[in-house]
């Protein structure tokens, strides 16, 4: 019998719990993001840009007070780890091996929000988030057979199942098999 190593990018988008959250953080991360979507809301309508830019071009052009820019880089950071430590966990007994190639609250990617959408404050809100985080991980399975649609569903399968109870909500948004 002969035993293959089926690598899969799996690309999911993951929620933290505000309880979680609550006992590793001074500051609430949803006032620091409420905060931030104001903030970004005045600057868009004063300097009249058509769009909302990521969070990384509002930082680099010190819109923000220092403060707030600590308060979101503290969140990132504790939110980040804490997002790598329990997929690490949680995911090891399911797969041979784990490697992550991208994790990043979903408040630094650029939003979809058009300026004029009447909805705009609460899908900034969502967006800015900074409990929410996206990750692009692979992982490798230990299979007899290699069928690559079984195996991206099988995976995806995988990471739902041991992943649902630790976050507030759990999206997979693709898996693709890695040659």
């Amino acid at each position: 019998m002969i035993l293959n190593f089926t690598s899969i990018a799996i690309s999911l988008v993951v929620i933290v719990p505000e309880e979680s959250l609550a006992q590793h953080l001074a500051a609430s991360p949803k006032a620091v993001s409420e905060e931030l979507v104001a903030q970004i809301i005045q600057y868009e309508q004063q300097h009249q840009l058509g769009y909302y830019p990521a969070l990384d071009y509002f930082i680099q052009n010190e819109v923000f007070d220092q403060d707030l820019i600590d308060a979101v880089r503290n969140i990132a950071w504790v939110v980040t780890g804490m997002v790598r430590n329990e997929v690490k966990i949680k995911l090891r007994p399911a797969f041979s091996n784990i490697k992550f190639e991208n994790i990043q609250p979903l408040a630094y990617t650029m939003p979809t929000v058009r300026v004029t959408d009447t909805h705009k404050s609460e899908k900034l809100n969502e967006h800015f988030s900074l409990s929410t985080v996206k990750l692009n991980l692979i992982a490798t399975l230990i299979q007899k057979v290699v069928d690559e649609q079984a195996a991206r569903s099988f995976a995806g399968n995988l990471v739902y199942r041991w992943l649902k109870d630790s976050f507030s909500d759990l999206k997979i948004t693709s898996t693709t098999v890695v040659n």
